[in-house]
């Protein structure tokens, strides 16, 4: 939808270029969080999108079309926008602030009217109580929750936003953040959101751009860029406890046991607890030829049998739960819990085995936000 294809910028009189070759695309209906230091350039990227300030070299696409063709009045028409101190005309009712866009392009009054009703309402402000206050009259809270019916206002497919929530208070910026997350759930804009503040970009953000001193450093999922930072400033920038701020991001999949004990289906319970003795654990994934977890194999169990060299298949016990890959930690803790287990063998859609979390390897996956563990150490835990 957005694509930066080698922008950059450098004002006149200049030798460095504020933006230096970027690149970049925001998909239909993703929100795409800027974020850099003060001075690094991300409100000058989102400027250059609506042409508030002029790109040097390159291009930027909306839609298909390039912004440096379109006619600026008729862009910026076509785009919300929402910036840190609102921008709301002082001397009009919120009511005419929110209007006067679909006012000026002489949309069907009784829409307009239905329309800022309903905007009101999905920001969490009661029209009747609001509509005819001046913005003077408002909170902080209040005159940015106007400042986004406003961006909404002529339903644009590009919603651009500038520290939208920085001047808020923590409890009324998670709100107006949440409220934003539940109009995007609903009408899915494309929206490029710049913020200094790395958890509003992971809060919000499909796609998180990291700018230092005009160049796009990285840019990925939330997911990524917190386990996977290109390089060492992304690795600061972000910190390295913040995926534990996120628990929803921490995979099995990154902390699973990834070559739990196995046994093949239909060898003898006697050599299936040899194995088991081997590894000094007291049971066994069973597993058929194409990797299918079939069952759990018990040392208890094969103790007890009478004939131990019948198969393992005729002792196996299904697991009390098992997991997908990509559940997160807060899954594997509540099922674990639920289901009064102590292991959790991972599968795929198939089935398949691909690891096995434990108690002790959650205990020593969350232990590593206090304790760095690495190398030999790491795989001896």
């Amino acid at each position: 939808m957005i694509t930066f294809d080698h922008v950059s910028k450098i004002y006149r009189g200049q030798e460095k270029k504020v933006i230096d070759d970027i690149s970049f695309t925001v998909e239909q209906g993703e929100i795409a969080v800027l974020i850099g230091p003060s001075g690094c350039g991300k409100t000058t990227c989102l400027k250059m999108i609506n042409r508030l300030i002029p790109i040097s070299s390159g291009s930027i696409t909306v839609g298909g079309q390039d912004v440096s063709q379109a006619d600026p009045i008729e862009l910026r028409r076509k785009m919300g926008y929402v910036i840190q101190q609102t921008g709301l005309f002082p001397h009009m009712t919120v009511r005419q602030n929110i209007e006067i866009i679909p006012r000026l392009e002489k949309q069907d009054p009784s829409r307009i009217e239905k329309k800022t009703e309903s905007l009101m309402q999905m920001v969490g402000l009661d029209p009747a109580e609001y509509m005819d206050r001046y913005p003077t009259q408002l909170s902080g809270g209040q005159l940015q929750r106007v400042g986004v019916a406003r961006a909404f206002a002529t339903d644009p497919e590009v919603i651009l936003m500038d520290e939208p929530f920085s001047a808020l208070d923590p409890i009324t910026r998670r709100q107006l953040q949440d409220e934003l997350l539940f109009l995007q759930a609903q009408l899915k804009k494309t929206i490029v959101l710049v913020t200094h503040d790395m958890d509003e970009a992971i809060k919000l953000a499909d796609h998180i751009g990291i700018i230092n001193h005009g160049r796009l450093v990285q840019y990925d999922t939330p997911e990524r860029i917190m386990k996977e930072p290109a390089d060492a400033y992304v690795a600061q920038f972000v910190g390295p406890n913040r995926i534990w701020s996120n628990p929803e991001y921490i995979r099995a999949r990154d902390i699973m046991i990834a070559d739990p004990v196995v046994a093949p289906l239909g060898l003898s319970a006697i050599k299936t607890m040899e194995i088991m003795r081997t590894y000094k654990v007291d049971s066994a994934l069973v597993l058929d030829p194409d990797d299918h977890l079939m069952g759990v194999a018990r040392a208890l169990d094969i103790q007890n049998a009478p004939d131990k060299s019948v198969s393992n298949e005729t002792l196996l016990r299904q697991p009390k739960a098992t997991a997908a890959p990509e559940d997160n930690i807060i899954e594997l803790l509540t099922r674990i819990r639920k289901a009064g287990t102590g292991a959790l063998p991972i599968v795929d859609g198939d089935g398949r085995l691909q690891g096995l979390v434990t108690n002790s390897s959650l205990v020593t996956a969350m232990s590593q936000q206090y304790i760095p563990i690495a190398g030999e150490e790491a795989q001896q835990a």
